[in-house]
């Protein structure tokens, strides 16, 4: 009888075992899944960081080619204002020619009449203009009086000339000015020309930015979507492995592995210098103690308490916050959870058991702003609380002797 009890009891102590077996090993697997979509995540996020930088960037020089190509085009339209005004101006001008040339044309008339008059008095004879003369004086006057005439008409003529070659040597001046103007227009035209086809350009590549944007934002969201997805599956491995710890106490008559809560310093190192405490701080919730290490990077990192490491990644940060950088999680038994952020390098992985003071890695100062050691203690009520908001405050469970300098 007392054989038949003791094979079943180690039978439900080897169905135990491998349910627990079984349940560690999904877990890891879960957390090992979950490390590599954090990293994606991680990696997304440099990406569509970097992205909106570049896109940032173009907006910008777009902004300056756009001012650029506005006041090319205001240059453009000062200088076809100008050559519109030449236009004009020369267009006055060769009406005044046209006006003179008539002027010209009615006086060479009249002096061409003036000058027949003249000649036919030539052809007559001195004594002619005599005897049609009442005396000498009439004579003189009236001979005088036509080479006057003669005379003015062709000095007005020269006058006009005159006037008329200033106003051709005008015209040819705006002429000239027209030219350069057309010349400096075109060469503006050029340049404008380049600035729209630089513009286009600039708009084509933020275009292509925006699409790469929200094509690596859609991916960031899938890769959301399946951590929330691992992370509904570790929280249902880890009620299986509370379920299994519970269990296994009952076959032990309640002396297995229940942990009271009792931790030691995470950091082999002395004096004990606490440089920032569980508390609101630079606009968020500080959600453990930051421990000292001198400004030094290197300093063992101990377990503070038995048990198996659950979870083991690499968290970058923002640029609105420091991340966790490398870090751990190891799970104690009685839903204790402790976790140790910031460090170098770790030197134990996802699922293997650890002992109270066992080495697990190295601080340093990753995913952080200056080497230290971020220690947290989580204690878990439901599913899901290893990675909710259960924190509690490490110096409520750690032993004396040390200093806070926050």
């Amino acid at each position: 009888m007392k054989k038949r009890m003791l094979l079943t009891v180690l039978s439900a102590l080897t169905v135990l075992m491998l349910i627990s077996s079984i349940v560690v090993k999904s877990y890891a697997s879960l957390t090992d899944d979950k490390s590599d979509v954090q990293n994606k995540i991680n990696e997304a996020k440099n990406a569509l960081n970097d992205i909106s930088d570049d896109k940032d960037e173009a907006e910008t020089e777009l902004q300056k080619i756009t001012t650029q190509v506005t006041e090319a085009q205001k240059q453009l339209d000062t200088l076809a204002a100008q050559i519109d005004e030449l236009n004009d101006t020369i267009d006055e001008k060769q009406k005044e020619i046209e006006d003179e040339e008539a002027e010209i044309e009615k006086t060479d008339n009249l002096l061409k009449e003036r000058m027949v008059a003249l000649y036919e008095i030539g052809e007559t004879s001195y004594l002619d203009v005599l005897f049609n003369s009442e005396n000498i004086l009439d004579f003189l006057s009236n001979y005088s009086m036509i080479q006057q005439i003669v005379e003015t008409d062709s000095a007005l003529i020269d006058e006009l000339e005159a006037k008329k070659e200033q106003l051709q040597k005008d015209k040819d001046n705006l002429e000239e000015d027209k030219a350069k103007v057309i010349s400096v227009k075109a060469d503006q035209e050029v340049k404008r020309a380049q600035l729209s086809a630089l513009q286009e350009k600039k708009q084509s590549e933020i275009n292509k930015l925006s699409a790469d944007e929200k094509a690596k934002q859609a991916e960031l969201d899938a890769y959301n979507a399946k951590l929330k997805e691992i992370d509904d599956a570790i929280a249902e491995a880890l009620r299986k492995a509370q379920e299994e710890e519970k269990k296994n106490n009952a076959t032990n008559g309640g002396n297995g592995s229940s942990f009271d809560g009792t931790f030691a310093w995470p950091l082999d190192y002395s004096p004990r210098r606490v440089t920032s405490r569980m508390k609101y701080r630079w606009g968020r919730w500080h959600k453990g103690i930051d421990i000292g290490t001198n400004a030094e990077i290197g300093k063992r990192v101990i377990a503070a308490a038995s048990g198996t490491v659950i979870y083991s990644a690499y968290q970058a940060g923002s640029s609105s916050s420091a991340g966790y950088g490398n870090y751990l999680i190891i799970y104690h038994g009685n839903g204790y959870c402790s976790l140790y952020a910031h460090m170098n390098s770790k030197v134990v992985s996802t699922g293997q058991k650890v002992s109270q003071g066992q080495l697990i890695g190295y601080s340093g100062n990753t995913g952080g702003v200056a080497p230290h050691l971020h220690f947290e203690i989580r204690k878990a009520t439901s599913i899901g609380d290893f990675f909710g908001n259960n924190w509690k405050d490490p110096l409520d469970y750690l032993p004396g002797g040390y200093t806070i300098v926050d």
